[in-house]
């Protein structure tokens, strides 16, 4: 996927209101800045109450404001957040700094990728002394980040502080929601984004009115007066998503609602009723957009195995 593609696609997540609301919810409840940080750069993300977007990582808090000041300090956390993330898995992941300082990362799965994280940085775990600020002025000279004691003392002292309960409790809680978060991601996705080329929106009422055919993507761009190629490249440049992949979250979303609305009618008829060719392609598809089969709708072990064997 091109970069400006990707870009565009990390903005409107960023830019969603449930994302902001939650972000904001949560911070204020947490006394910590809770953020987007999505998982391509050069997008201004989040709208927590310290305000500002990622970039390169840097944070306007305390002593990470203190040190990004200087190339060592950029440097620095730029690598600590990078390593932290690589290490990231399905759940959260925190850890400590060589200024003594904690960040907490959450990831955030659109159909089983991860689009970004959602990121609590610059606090410290308990009371800051002199022992703790000593360690984090001798880590920092090491790389390069010669500050004066007091002023490692002050710095290190003005940052919130979580301690490990709260700090584990923060990361169910936002794991929680970043799983809230998804699926409305999901739902978003399925939407047309304004400012679409007028081809795009044209595809847009094409796919919401005959989802239940057969909609492939010759068969479109000939209804529309295109080439191939030209409407799957444009429809990709303006949402982010190829046509195909459309179709199919837009099918898992009609039949997630039918799913909802009916909890008696067969899976198999619903997956038919909205375009899938088979049972198999149905689950495959709406695991992909939910990460989940449709069991989390249905629950229970007969209405499983119905999936399988209908």
């Amino acid at each position: 996927m091109p970069l400006v593609v990707k870009q565009a696609f990390a903005a409107r997540l960023a830019a969603m209101p449930e994302m902001r609301q939650f972000l904001a919810d949560v911070s204020a409840v947490a006394g910590v800045p809770v953020r987007f940080w999505p998982s391509v750069a050069g997008v201004e993300a989040g709208d927590a109450p310290a305000g500002g977007g990622l970039g390169a990582g840097l944070e306007p808090v305390t002593c990470c404001a203190r040190l990004v000041r200087e190339e060592a300090g950029c440097r620095m956390c730029a690598s600590f957040r990078q390593r932290l993330r690589e290490g990231a898995g399905a759940g959260p992941l925190s850890g400590m700094c060589d200024a003594g300082l904690w960040e907490l990362l959450v990831p955030v799965a659109v159909g089983g990728v991860v689009a970004g994280h959602l990121l609590v940085s610059g606090f410290r775990e308990g009371a800051a002394t002199t022992q703790t600020d000593n360690r984090a002025r001798h880590l920092l000279g090491r790389r390069g980040v010669e500050l004066r004691a007091e002023e490692v003392s002050r710095l290190r002292g003005a940052a919130p502080a979580l301690d490990a309960a709260r700090r584990e409790a923060l990361g169910r809680l936002l794991h929680a929601g970043a799983e809230r978060v998804a699926r409305a991601i999901n739902e978003h996705l399925t939407r047309a984004p304004e400012g679409v080329p007028e081809l795009v929106e044209r595809v847009y009422r094409v796919v919401h009115a005959e989802y239940a055919r057969k909609l492939r993507v010759p068969l479109i761009a000939r209804r529309l007066g295109v080439s191939a190629a030209h409407l799957s490249r444009t429809f990709h440049h303006a949402t982010g998503l190829r046509l195909v992949d459309y179709v199919a979250r837009y099918r898992a979303e009609r039949a997630r609602a039918l799913l909802a609305e009916d909890e008696a009618r067969p899976v198999a008829e619903v997956a038919r009723a909205c375009g899938f060719a088979s049972i198999s392609q149905f689950n495959r598809v709406f695991r992909a957009t939910f990460g989940a089969s449709p069991r989390a709708l249905r629950g229970g072990g007969d209405r499983e195995r119905a999936l399988t064997n209908p």
